[in-house]
């Protein structure tokens, strides 16, 4: 198992007390497949530092994930792009298969849910992670997609070509690299006025939540006005189940895009 770390000097300023990563894996099968790399960044006095641990055979996934889990205790809060879906199922599967305990962050901030629902008002065609990066002006030294790093590490347990293992961890470093920046960006579309969301809420939709609401004295800090339709189907399914918790609504509102 190889460990590095590196001081990011192109990451966003604004310190935060987030872990933000990203995990690369020989496919999508969270039995079968595995983990052979992860990296994430954190803000250390002034700087954005990255850490990378990469497995060099498939037997060291074990080691790999004790080695995460030992780094990352105690955090409360750790950033993705696309990470609620993907890679935190991933990890915590991993954990549970290889008996380690971990106590992982409460709070997971996935990114692509944050810009998803609003990328298209934006002028973007998809929302990849390349896509947004693109959209920021943000250029990248790595060529390569996540699905190809899948036949260059085949080839590195082959080969132990150590120009392979440089071109999948620069791969991963700069997904964790921009991530900050990305994060900044998403909070400004989500927060400003000015920001539209797809397909967003429907008149009729608004007024029946809202009648709703009052009739069951449900309250939520969510901005109603700016939920998708798809969002405030969901509030209007549960309110009607028989739901009044505001918190639970309000969960519902913040993580369904």
């Amino acid at each position: 198992m190889v460990t590095s770390v590196y001081n990011g000097k192109n990451a966003a300023a604004n310190e935060r007390s987030v872990i933000y990563f990203d995990i690369e894996t020989t496919g999508f099968d969270k039995e079968k497949d595995k983990i052979m790399l992860i990296s994430f960044g954190k803000h250390e006095r002034g700087e954005f530092v990255i850490k990378q641990i990469f497995a060099e055979s498939l037997e060291e996934e074990r080691d790999l994930l004790e080695q995460f889990a030992d780094d990352i205790r105690g955090a409360g809060t750790w950033c993705s792009y696309n990470g609620i879906a993907f890679d935190e199922p991933f990890i915590r599967k991993k954990l549970q298969m290889h008996g380690i305990e971990s106590e992982l962050p409460a709070e997971h901030v996935d990114l692509y849910r944050l810009i998803r629902p609003y990328h298209k008002s934006l002028g973007m065609e998809r929302c990849s992670l390349k896509s947004v990066e693109k959209f920021l002006g943000i250029s990248r030294r790595d060529k390569i997609d996540g699905g190809l790093s899948v036949g260059l590490y085949n080839r590195y347990l082959e080969t132990a070509d150590q120009e392979l293992k440089r071109v999948i961890m620069l791969h991963n470093y700069e997904d964790v690299l921009n991530l900050p920046e990305i994060h900044e960006f998403a909070e400004r579309i989500t927060t400003e006025s000015g920001a539209v969301r797809d397909n967003c809420i429907t008149q009729k939709q608004s007024g029946y939540l809202e009648a709703l609401m009052r009739k069951n004295r449900i309250e939520l800090t969510t901005d109603i006005s700016r939920l998708s339709k798809k969002t405030a189907s969901k509030l209007i399914d549960r309110i009607l189940s028989g739901c009044r918790d505001g918190l639970e609504l309000d969960g519902i509102a913040n993580s369904t895009y």
